[in-house]
């Protein structure tokens, strides 16, 4: 599955609105197709060429070869066919890294996020673009096949064991984006980068500052009005990704549907929300929890930030409610700008 995440719209306001007659810093920037969509990746610095050739060769092998469902040989696709099999990997392979990553945060939202949805998402035609509506019965059926207790994963001496059991599949496409994100970040930081903005396809990574030594400014997408903002959010190194109705859907019969399925019942997700946007210093957590939030609700999302604050993991929301709402928590009071020409009505949340 690859939701169309964030839907950040003008990442970078940061050049329009740089100083009037301020020296451009020393720029890099390339379009890259990977993951089902389209990257956009800037990189500032003396090292932004190099820095920028070795961030899309890292893309390219993460996609093709680690973390894609369907191409021919990839990890992933691989694991998904082993039938109950146990596979082994390398202790620096970045599969089973990430697959932990997914187990942690699906036990931490009580399976709001869940990377066993594979066939669920097949049978509404999400991964095909042939969209469907699956019976009950259907439905019933994958949802057996679901859930993180089907995942088995060991460390070994060597690295790790991950056996898929129950007819389990996984796909990691609400998580994938941030964890490449995650992994891009620190190639810069190794290659002594400071200021770059990675578009993974709407995951938006900011490092450093602008090069007045400013916050950036991302745009959130009008989930209404794809072509325009609800508002700007200003941040530096952190990761800001949007889940929302409006990415993949169809209707069928008068009904619409999405693409954000609600795990417990394999049908999309009904929570009062139309778009969730999360800001967060990892972009693993960033990914999934768009997801989660979006399938808990607007009273569960903000239980669980308040839980996973208490453990070290902080987060900010932004929710776009079915009734016209804009609401932000409290974090982000002074760091989000409404758009007031919208027709939402805004409100922090404390």
């Amino acid at each position: 599955m690859k939701k169309q995440l964030a839907a950040l719209l003008l990442l970078l306001f940061a050049f329009s609105l740089s100083g009037c007659g301020e020296k451009a810093a020393e720029s890099e920037a390339r379009t890259v197709y990977a993951m089902d969509t389209v990257m956009n990746l800037t990189v500032y610095g003396e090292k932004a060429a190099s820095a920028l050739e070795n961030a899309e060769k890292e893309l390219h092998t993460l996609d093709g070869a680690v973390l894609s469902r369907t191409a021919e040989g990839s990890e992933l696709s691989a694991l998904n066919a082993a039938n109950g099999e146990a596979v082994s990997y390398a202790a620096d392979d970045p599969l089973p890294e990430l697959i932990e990553t997914a187990l942690t945060i699906s036990e931490a939202t009580d399976g709001a996020f869940d990377p066993t949805l594979a066939p669920v998402l097949d049978a509404w035609g999400f991964t095909k673009d042939l969209r469907r509506v699956p019976s009950s019965d259907e439905l019933a059926a994958l949802l057996a096949r679901t859930g993180r207790d089907k995942i088995a994963l060991e460390k070994t001496a060597d690295g790790y064991l991950v056996t898929l059991s129950g007819g389990a599949q996984l796909d990691l496409g609400g998580i994938a984006k941030g964890y490449a994100a995650d992994l891009l970040r620190a190639q810069l930081e190794k290659e002594g980068v400071t200021s770059a903005t990675l578009d993974l396809g709407g995951d938006v990574f900011v490092m450093g500052k602008k090069s007045d030594g400013s916050d950036w400014r991302i745009a959130v997408k009008d989930p209404g009005d794809t072509e325009s903002y609800l508002g700007i959010v200003s941040a530096s190194d952190a990761f800001i990704v949007t889940s929302g109705v409006y990415e993949r859907c169809f209707e069928e019969n008068g009904v619409r549907y999405h693409h954000i399925l609600d795990p417990k019942t394999g049908c999309p997700a009904e929570s009062g929300l139309v778009s969730v946007t999360v800001l967060c210093k990892n972009g693993a957590w960033a990914d999934a929890l768009s997801t989660a939030c979006f399938v808990l609700g607007t009273d569960k999302a903000l239980a669980l930030r308040d839980g996973l604050a208490a453990q070290g993991i902080a987060f900010e929301l932004v929710f776009v409610t079915d009734d016209g709402r804009v609401l932000y928590t409290g974090g982000l009071a002074a760091a989000f700008t409404p758009n007031e020409e919208s027709g939402y009505t805004y409100e922090s949340l404390a």
